[in-house]
């Protein structure tokens, strides 16, 4: 599958575009690294992958100065963020910024790191990687779940973040 070429080559540019016309969601995916720092890296590709194991999926970038740190963390928190908690999701969406602040997270029930005032977190641990062209998909059995506000949810569109209307 492949193997199959399309009939003419693809305008890049012109299929980022259109991606962008796609509304997101927008997570911070947080661990505690090796050497005790607490990070977080932004991300708008998170999906719901499957109820039988209970999975999710989130894209990492293979250029990223981050890729080793997040493809070899075993454990890790998924942070659905709220309207209002856009500065947080740009500073994390930066790729010189990857500690969180203390006054940013708490810990969760298994000692993961999660995001103050997010709609609610996954508790995760890597179920596998998957290589995916340029990015990786980074597989996570959600192992808890806890909805912390009610509230909105912070949006991404058209390469900024928006609003989600009712």
């Amino acid at each position: 599958m492949h193997d199959v070429l399309p009939s003419s080559p693809i305008d890049t540019a012109a299929f980022r575009r259109l991606m962008a016309q796609f509304a997101t969601g927008v997570c911070v995916v947080s661990a505690e690294a090796d050497d005790g720092r607490i990070v977080g890296i932004t991300v708008n590709s998170f999906v719901s992958v499957s109820l039988e194991p209970l999975l999710v999926a989130w894209s990492l970038q293979n250029s990223s100065s981050q890729f080793d740190l997040w493809s070899q963390t075993q454990q890790f928190a998924i942070s659905i963020l709220a309207e209002g908690q856009q500065d947080l999701a740009q500073r994390h969406a930066s790729r010189k910024r990857t500690d969180l602040d203390a006054d940013e997270f708490s810990r969760s029930e298994r000692g993961l790191p999660v995001i103050d005032g997010a709609l609610g977190h996954l508790e995760c641990r890597q179920w596998s990687l998957y290589p995916a062209g340029d990015h990786t998909l980074v597989f996570g059995e959600v192992m808890g779940i806890h909805q912390t506000v009610a509230g909105r949810p912070l949006g991404f569109f058209g390469g900024a973040f928006c609003r989600i209307a009712e």
